[in-house]
């Protein structure tokens, strides 16, 4: 049993002795500095436990959790000779609040401030038999697959606290802290490294400056941007579900067209784009869509590692009126998808960040000029329980720590200015959920509700196009 002790907490500080102070990569600094209060860096993920969650087991696991994902419990400071650095707290206390009432946790609190925080804080609404706990982290500390690892190593371990006598527990696997080293490689080799290419300067100067000239739409908003302090009051997230049959007919309509059903996603997602721009005024065909994809950059290099940012980002950049054709604009997904995922086109944002870094002002001169750089990030973290570091019992699909189920795990990354919509796409016990963070300084919540209805509202439609063409056949 991996239970969490006072030996355990001192074996970390003591393998990690020799990591820090550590260094920020470029993409975490560009994470630390793209942060602010209007648009806080902040992450969210939000489980749902059915069974009694028990506060001191549950407060010990946060503990054992932060121990084993060090980003999480440090704070950012200046080293001299090394520019920002990671420092770990040696006692991190994160910010928990424990609520026994039936208010929904959802919303996003102020930005975390890494010079004299941790990146992670921690909402609970406790029920006598069920709770939601929504967890706020900071995005220069992690991705969502590590967040989504921190949740399992702290459910984990509370299935070990709270679990009956002879009951099944969770099993944890090891991590390896020094990992951490490697969260800025990217390959299985470093001579495989795209930075070590000559050509990798101007190939990159070409890509940045084909992204600047075709300048993307927002997302229309009828609503009139709210002042910096504005409380809204909006849910962080919201989630829509999608049941197991209609999810195999999605891959079974992706199938039909020998496309990936994430292409399909991607396809609906322009397609809603291109139709609320229309509805609200900016359906120009000549417009430019933009779609962020987040890739995760996790090679065998990375087997153990702790909580981190080991991710870049696909750009899919097509005309509005791209839509009116959705079989060449679906063909022209894969082909971009196909060439994406397993070679280096995904490591030269990382790797640009780098440059960029080199010229002293200009990661600034680019935050500040506040440009829609995407009209909505789309991310697909495939099956939720496969990014957890170790095996839960199960019960009906879903994952039993203790005397608790983890009924569902959602979550979404941050918007940005202009960028108003961030999605992200997972599964667990069979069905998709599909949630979203709207701007509420741009979305009233009937739009946020609306675009996320029309979103799922075409998958639907698509698979019931499949099957029609099915029985036709």
């Amino acid at each position: 049993m991996n239970g969490f002790n006072d030996t355990a907490a001192n074996t970390t500080r003591d393998a990690t002795a020799d990591l820090f102070p550590l260094p920020l990569v470029p993409f975490e600094r560009y994470m630390y500095q793209d942060d602010s209060s209007d648009y806080p860096m902040v992450m969210v993920l939000i489980i749902q436990l059915k069974g009694n969650l028990l506060r001191d087991s549950f407060e010990q696991s946060v503990q054992f959790a932060l121990h084993r994902n060090p980003l999480l419990k440090s704070v950012i400071g200046k080293v001299r000779g090394k520019g920002p650095c990671w420092i770990p707290v040696e006692s991190p206390q994160p910010r928990i609040d424990w609520r026994e009432s039936g208010t929904p946790a959802g919303t996003v609190q102020d930005r975390i401030d890494l010079t004299r925080e941790i990146g992670v804080r921690i909402s609970v609404d406790h029920w006598p038999n069920s709770s939601e706990v929504m967890f706020e982290f900071h995005h220069a500390c992690t991705d969502g697959v590590g967040g989504i690892q921190f949740i399992g190593d702290l459910l984990g371990h509370y299935g070990q606290l709270t679990a009956p006598a002879g009951a099944e527990l969770p099993e944890l696997q090891s991590v390896q802290f020094d990992r951490l080293r490697d969260r800025a490689l990217f390959s299985t080799s470093v001579d495989e490294q795209p930075a070590k290419s000559v050509s990798c300067p101007m190939m990159l100067c070409r890509r940045l400056l084909k992204l600047i000239c075709r300048g993307p739409v927002p997302l229309a908003s009828s609503r009139r941007r709210q002042p910096i302090g504005t409380n809204l009051d909006s849910p962080a997230i919201i989630s829509r579900t999608i049941d197991r049959p209609e999810l195999q007919e999605l891959k079974v309509a992706a199938a039909q067209r020998s496309v990936e059903v994430n292409d399909l996603y991607l396809l609906v997602m322009f397609q809603t784009i291109r139709a609320w721009n229309e509805k609200y005024g900016r359906g120009a065909d000549s417009n430019w869509l933009r779609i962020g994809m987040p890739t995760s950059l996790r090679t065998p290099l990375h087997d153990g590692i702790p909580a981190a940012n080991i991710v870049s980002y696909m750009f899919l950049t097509r005309r509005a009126k791209a839509c009116d054709d959705p079989d060449e604009l679906l063909a022209g997904i894969r082909r971009q998808t196909s060439l994406t995922v397993n070679d280096r086109l995904g490591r030269f944002l990382a790797f640009g960040l780098k440059y960029i870094l080199k010229v002293p002002g200009l990661l600034w001169l680019l935050l500040c000029l506040n440009r829609c750089f995407c009209s909505v990030i789309l991310t697909n973290v495939g099956d939720i329980r496969r990014h957890f570091r170790g095996r839960f019992p199960l019960k009906q699909g879903k994952c039993v720590a203790g005397n608790v189920t983890l009924e569902a795990l959602i979550g979404s990354p941050p918007v940005r200015p202009n960028t108003r919509v961030s999605a992200s796409l997972g599964t667990y016990s069979g069905n998709l959920y599909v949630n979203m963070h709207c701007d509420p300084l741009s979305f009233t919540q009937e739009q946020a509700d609306e675009f996320a209805d029309a979103y799922v509202d075409r998958l639907s439609r698509l698979t019931a196009s499949s099957k029609g063409a099915s029985k036709a056949a």
